[in-house]
């Protein structure tokens, strides 16, 4: 049962073609924020630098690691990207950005079988520094049904033989509904 409420941002579990594949982007700019494995990220401005997305933003995909050379020249690859950092170049970032790929989340709360269909938006919450893995959650007071777009359309219920709709804390499927690529779709 999906009783503990340990939030591990989104986790991607399937695509349709058996492969997911990550995007590389090139920042321009050093994000100033922590962005952690798991968390969604968005395009910003005119160029590619990638944020983290919060609210109701349209993104581009979920953050996968990052690569880039420290200050003393030592490169560097990690699951998360770091606060604050100064001094670095040749920054990647690793983003899964197709919609038709399906993720694993967390709700902050018990989510009913009949939220198929529905779409929901993310809460953006800090993530392990050791592991690199988010704390991100579906925001399930932000549920909302037919003629709404939000980040995430849920699909289906998570794979876990501890995980049931009703839990506490249930893990669903979901994919992208707010993209900054492709027209938004209502709910169901």
């Amino acid at each position: 049962m999906s009783a503990t409420n340990a939030p591990f941002g989104l986790k991607a579990v399937f695509h349709p073609s058996g492969v997911i594949r990550t995007e590389t982007f090139f920042p321009q700019a050093i994000n100033a924020s922590a962005c952690y494995k798991g968390d969604p990220v968005k395009l910003t401005g005119g160029t590619d630098v990638v944020s983290i997305a919060t609210g109701s933003n349209a993104i581009i995909g979920v953050f996968n690691g990052c690569r880039y050379t420290d200050s003393t020249g030592r490169p560097t690859y990690s699951p998360y990207w770091p606060a604050s950092l100064s001094g670095v170049t040749n920054i990647e970032w690793y983003v899964i950005t197709d919609i038709n790929t399906v993720f694993e989340v967390q709700g902050a709360g018990s989510v009913a079988a009949t939220a198929i269909g529905d779409s929901a938006d993310m809460t953006i919450a800090a993530g392990n520094t050791n592991t690199g893995v988010s704390g991100s959650y579906l925001a399930t007071g932000s549920l909302s049904g037919a003629a709404t777009v939000k980040q995430w359309r849920i699909m289906g219920l998570g794979g876990a033989t501890d995980n049931a709709w009703g839990d506490s804390y249930t893990i669903v499927r979901v994919t992208i509904g707010q993209s900054q690529r492709f027209t938004e779709v209502n709910a169901i």
